[in-house]
Order: structure tokens, then C-alpha cells, then sequence
């Protein structure tokens, strides 16, 4: 599905995208951009196309952004050029995918990292979202940007990607999935920071749903949730056991204090619909398996068959 951002305002970037489009820079008059369409070769007469634009009253109604005119002839050009019919762009969040990655993605489109991130701030959207209304004031956005594909304008800005983003968020988090949370005395703070885990953890539904039942069962018990990417989330990618933050699921005992990622669907269900096992323990094996154990000696041996070698 792809949800679509409505902001309208020029791209201030290259002057050519690539071979297949021309950027119109916002500023350029209109002899500036008959020489430029000239000089790319998409106009034959810089004459003809001004005395078009005139006849049609045009002169001050061309706007800027990035077209494709490959193909169209000098009417269909100045009509593009007057109804901003631009180039459509794209920017996709993959599952798994944190908030400082989503900020790199975007910096393309002119979107600055400070202003992402200063955005993505749970307190400046909880009044206009209700699933955010039970996460701890002092928390970001992480977990709640929904991975899909989002239309953006021409020049966009981080508050409208965002918006768009929780809006998304907003419709696939559906009724019996609240209430289902609701039922087990949870929150949707605590559902998707589990999910973010999942997501990072494991790759099929149904290891998701086990390793769900894990970790719930673990909480349950007041026992460390010894999850890696969690440790992983705040030191930059590499694995510290004696790391001295809330992070740290081998230190600390409890949920950590926020999700670690943007987590999709399936990491969503199965945080919502975990799989009550006997199993304790779980390890990812390098072929992307999940191997399960009961006990921890049990545990001990798939890590020295999977693991240590």
C-alpha cells in the first residue's frame, strides 16, 4: 500500500535527477527555464515556447519541481509546467528499520536528520493519536512509524512524512487487536516495544509467536529477557553484556525502556498472539533458523553446535 503525503513545496537539489527528468528550480524565471528545457533538448524553440506560455497567460504560473517530459510535445510540456505535474517520489521504511536509519533514507529529499528526529517526538503527537496516548511522555516515535511505501511531495518536509507515517500506523492497528491488548492487561507502548524485539530477533510468524511466549513468560518470572538486539540498539551495533544501560536485557530485569525499532505486521500479531511453549531459551542460528530449548544446559549445547565455531 502506499499512503500519500500532501505537502506541496519545491526541491532545491540538482538541476538534473537523471537522464529521464529535469528539476525546475524554484526562482527561475521564465527565460531561465525556456534556455534550460533548450539546452536539455526538450524544446526545439525557446521562441515558440515563450510565445506559448504568453498566449496562454502563463508567464508567472510555471512551477517548479522535478518532471519527465520524455515524449511530450511544447502544449503538453507548459501544461505540466502550470499544474505541477511532477515526478511522483517514493520513500519506503523497512521493517526492522530504526529512527536514525529512516533519517539517513530521507536526508535525499532534503529532509534535514535534526528536523526528523526533533519531530519524532512522542509528546508532539500524542493529542492526535490515541495509541500513543499510554507511552511515557519523554519517549520518541520509535516503533510507531509503520514500514510501507509513502508518496512524497515534490519538497518535502518531516512533519507531513510523519503524520503520514502514525496515520498509516493508525489504520492497520485495528479494533480487535486494541482490545486484544486491552484483554491481557497490556499496554501499546509495551505490545510494539516487544514486537520491535521480535523484529530484530526472528524472521518467520510463527518463531516470532514462540519467541513471544518466551519473553512473556521470562517477564513473568522477574527473569532478564537476554535479548542481543537490544543491547545492540544503543552501542552501535556491537554486542556488550556488561553495558551499563536500561538497555541492557542481560543487566536489567524488565522490559527496556522503549522499542528499538519499526517493527511490521508479523512482528505486530505475534507480539498480540504469542505461542505458549515449554521452551525457555532460543537462539538464531546462522541460516537464520531459530533453535529452541527447554533448559538452559539444553541451551548451552545449541549454542556450542551453532554458534561457537
Amino acid at each position: 500500500m502506499m499512503a500519500a503525503i500532501g505537502a506541496v513545496f519545491e526541491f532545491a537539489g540538482t538541476k538534473r535527477q537523471s537522464r529521464e527528468t529535469i528539476t525546475i528550480l524554484r526562482g527561475q524565471n521564465v527565460f531561465q527555464i525556456a534556455e534550460e528545457l533548450k539546452a536539455e533538448g526538450y524544446i526545439k524553440s525557446k521562441l515558440a515556447f515563450l510565445g506559448q506560455v504568453w498566449q496562454t497567460g502563463n508567464l508567472k504560473n510555471l512551477k517548479s519541481g522535478e518532471y519527465d517530459f520524455k515524449g511530450d510535445n511544447l502544449g503538453r510540456i507548459i501544461e505540466k509546467l502550470t499544474s505541477a505535474d511532477t515526478v511522483a517520489r517514493t520513500a519506503t521504511i523497512i521493517p526492522g528499520q530504526t529512527l536514525a536509519d529512516i533519517s539517513h533514507g530521507l536526508e535525499k529529499y532534503g529532509i534535514s536528520r535534526h528536523e526528523f528526529l526533533n519531530l519524532a517526538k512522542i509528546k508532539s503527537w500524542q493529542e492526535q493519536f490515541d495509541f500513543l496516548q499510554g507511552a511515557p511522555p519523554a519517549a520518541d516515535l520509535e516503533g510507531f512509524l509503520f514500514p510501507d511505501t509513502y508518496e512524497l511531495a515534490q519538497n518535502p518536509n518531516a512533519d507531513n512524512f510523519v503524520k503520514a507515517a502514525l496515520e498509516n500506523f493508525g489504520k492497520k492497528f485495528t479494533s480487535p487487536w486494541r482490545q486484544e491488548i486491552q484483554k491481557q492487561n497490556k499496554t501499546i507502548f509495551e505490545t510494539i516495544l516487544m514486537a520491535s524485539m521480535l523484529e530484530k530477533e526472528v524472521k518467520t510468524l510463527e518463531d516470532k509467536k514462540i519467541v513471544a511466549g518466551i519473553l512473556y513468560k521470562r517477564l513473568n518470572a522477574k527473569m532478564p529477557l537476554q535479548v542481543d538486539s537490544t543491547v545492540m540498539y544503543v552501542n552501535n551495533g556491537k554486542f556488550d553484556k556488561e553495558l551499563d544501560s536500561p538497555y541492557n536485557t542481560y543487566k536489567f530485569a524488565g522490559l527496556p525502556p522503549g522499542p528499538i525499532c519499526n517493527p511490521g505486521m508479523d512482528s505486530i500479531e505475534a507480539a498480540i498472539e504469542p505461542i505458549a511453549t515449554d521452551y525457555w531459551y532460543y537462539l538464531s542460528a546462522p541460516d537464520g533458523a531459530t533453535i529452541f530449548s527447554k533448559t538452559y544446559d539444553q541451551h548451552l549445547i545449541n549454542v556450542a553446535k551453532h554458534l561457537d565455531n
